[in-house]
């Protein structure tokens, strides 16, 4: 039974490039994110690509959700498309983060006694501020000088000190080598797999200290990417490959292998403000809608 007095608490993972039908094939090469699978709730569903999204809490709108990094996480992390935050590719040109900030930021305007913090492997998504300055704590790696593998490595280092030694309430973490990976061999590649492993593993060290914390708390855990991958490697295009993406959801009260019904990258943000406690005020505009919490089982009756 959940403790509706367990203080609310929030672990968004993203994982760069990953795609749907290579997460889903193995257990081997992802045998903790098929655990949250197995006891939490996903789905899948295609990136816009100029066709109506008619999901959207403020009507339908025909949106572009190009297939590269700077938009899809400009969208997880936003809650709204492209035609919205403005990013279309990787040089960020036209973001509006001002009128559509993370939800880290949200979150900590709507309520500054909340310890937000996010650390990523690709350096862009602080330096170019999708990634507020109002977070409590941003650190970016440099995957892109350092590689992915090593640069992942010390974000789940510090997610995991954050998750062990601090307090956090909301946090973003974000791995790159899968992208990396698909890009140098492909995502049909034994380097691919490897890489997804190796994020595997990074998230099972976070789970591991969450599960060692205080049982007062109540912990959302979400995990998204942003595009998918050619069969060659690369992506930015519209083929399913590249459109297809997916969302985990892992939280107390969740029925095991429960289907999450198409969500969508711009479904995150306004999750973990549900799951904050922290109304979303229509005039933010987000495109998103919050996935359904777990149904409280029916009492039975003697």
């Amino acid at each position: 039974m959940t403790d509706s007095s367990a203080r609310a608490k929030v672990l968004v993972v993203g994982m760069d490039g990953l795609r749907h039908d290579r997460l889903i094939r193995s257990h081997a090469t992802a045998p903790v994110l098929h655990g949250l699978m197995a006891t939490g709730a996903h789905g899948s569903s295609l990136l816009p690509y100029g066709e109506a999204d008619g999901q959207a809490e403020h009507g339908p709108s025909t949106s572009i959700a190009y297939t590269d990094s700077g938009p899809g996480w400009s969208s997880v992390l936003t809650g709204v498309w492209p035609d919205n935050h403005g990013v279309t590719g990787n040089d960020f040109t036209g973001a509006d983060y001002t009128r559509y900030p993370d939800f880290l930021s949200r979150a900590v305007s709507a309520r500054p006694a909340l310890r937000t913090a996010a650390a990523v492997s690709w350096p862009e998504l602080v330096h170019r501020g999708t990634l507020g300055p109002a977070i409590g704590r941003r650190v970016p790696y440099d995957g892109e000088s350092d590689g992915y593998e090593t640069a992942d490595r010390l974000v789940a280092r510090t997610a995991a000190q954050w998750l062990t030694e601090d307090d956090p309430d909301a946090l973003f973490v974000y791995f790159g080598a899968t992208d990396e990976a698909g890009h140098a061999t492909g995502p049909l590649s034994p380097a691919y797999d490897r890489a997804l492993l190796a994020q595997d593993a990074h998230l099972g060290r976070l789970l591991e200290a969450i599960d060692a914390r205080r049982a007062c708390e109540h912990w959302t855990v979400l995990v998204t990417t942003d595009h998918g991958h050619l069969d060659t490697g690369g992506h930015g295009g519209d083929t399913r490959a590249e459109r297809e993406v997916f969302v985990i959801l892992a939280e107390p009260g969740m029925p095991g292998g429960t289907r999450l019904d198409t969500p969508r990258l711009i479904d995150i943000a306004p999750t973990v403000l549900d799951r904050l406690g922290i109304p979303v005020d229509p005039s933010w505009g987000l495109r998103g809608r919050a996935l359904p919490r777990p149904t409280p089982p029916t009492p039975e009756w003697s």
